[in-house]
């Protein structure tokens, strides 16, 4: 096995085929990525099993929310 999912594994885990739906989709659900130099996301594997089998870790990568105090 690889360090990072496959494409194939990332259209199955996201459901998208485009690298920008890709990316929107792992943002939007708090999967960490980075961007390889292909400009395709790059998953960690053992993130993917932990997080689909039960384990609790804390996504390095969130949206981030609005500073409703500064409203």
């Amino acid at each position: 096995m690889t360090l990072f999912l496959t494409q194939t594994e990332l259209i199955e885990l996201t459901e998208r085929t485009r690298k920008a739906s890709q990316i929107a989709w792992l943002i939007a659900n708090q999967y960490p990525f980075a961007i390889g130099a292909n400009g395709h996301a790059r998953v960690s594997r053992d993130y993917v099993i932990a997080r689909l089998g039960g384990a609790h870790i804390k996504a390095t990568h969130t949206v981030p929310e609005p500073n409703w105090g500064a409203i």
